[in-house]
């Protein structure tokens, strides 16, 4: 009798647990549309060696030699459509719903207001949608991809300048415009200076000055104060600034990286 109940507890368990892994809407035909876009947005990088940082006034960035593998970025910050898909698909709350009636709230503009952990998990979760490896770009991978594989460059604009209407006649630029709204830097890639400041998947810390192939940071257990490292927060592209992980009172967004080496079909 014991062992009856044991296993009819078991049989329980697993029921459930496989309920919580199907717990997910599935998209409606529309939605799908949504997430195919998602995939076709994916730029491929090809790999290669550059030289990573710049700023030699900041000691924490000193200039030296990356080798990354190839992969894809998206050449869009990730959008409040795209978020709310992902939110509703899993019965989450929705982003800033007291603040979507303002015109920087619409389905076009980049997401704010997510933590590091948020973004993170729908980086996963569009992996999954995809069956892709995805997840939020290191700093190394945002900064080549940024930079057009490397190029010497100050912003990750089509000109490598902040000129013409990117300013709209402003010294400095609008962050609150529908993604994609000025011209791509040669890459293809849209809003690396001048969008939303991004979280990467790397903890701040000091970069190393030898060599290093697809570096990555983390995890980084002996560090007391630990912050995120946010790329894109000024027009230059090699500034590096950070946010604690939880931190989701700013206009902090994303967009996420797919670490396949071969272009996406």
């Amino acid at each position: 009798m014991q062992l009856f109940k044991t296993k009819l507890y078991l049989l329980v368990a697993i029921l459930m647990l496989a309920t919580s892994c199907n717990s997910q809407k599935q998209p409606t035909p529309e939605q799908q549309t949504i997430l195919q876009k998602a995939r076709e947005n994916f730029v491929f990088v090809e790999g290669g060696t550059f030289m990573m940082g710049k700023a030699p006034a900041i000691k924490t960035t000193p200039v030296h030699e990356v080798t990354l593998d190839g992969y894809s970025i998206s050449k869009y910050e990730t959008t409040f459509k795209e978020y709310d898909l992902y939110t509703e698909l899993n019965n989450l709350e929705k982003i800033k719903p007291k603040y979507r009636h303002r015109v920087e709230y619409g389905d076009n503009y980049g997401v704010k207001s997510v933590t590091w952990q948020q973004s993170k998990d729908y980086c996963k979760w569009l992996g999954v949608q995809l069956n892709l490896a995805i997840s939020l770009p290191t700093e190394a991978q945002w900064e080549y991809a940024a930079r057009s594989r490397g190029l010497n460059v100050n912003h990750g604009t089509n000109s490598g300048k902040i000129e013409g209407s990117f300013t709209e006649k402003r010294n400095y630029p609008v962050y609150d415009t529908i993604v994609g709204a000025y011209p791509p830097n040669p890459l293809g890639l849209y809003d690396m200076s001048g969008g939303r400041s991004e979280w990467t998947l790397d903890w701040l810390v000091g970069y190393s000055s030898k060599e290093i192939t697809n570096p990555i940071y983390d995890s980084v257990p002996n560090v007391k104060i630990r912050s995120i490292a946010v790329r894109g927060i000024t027009n230059s592209i090699y500034f590096r600034g950070s946010r604690k992980p939880n931190n989701s009172g700013t206009g902090v967004g994303f967009r996420c990286a797919c670490n396949e080496k071969t272009i996406i079909e």
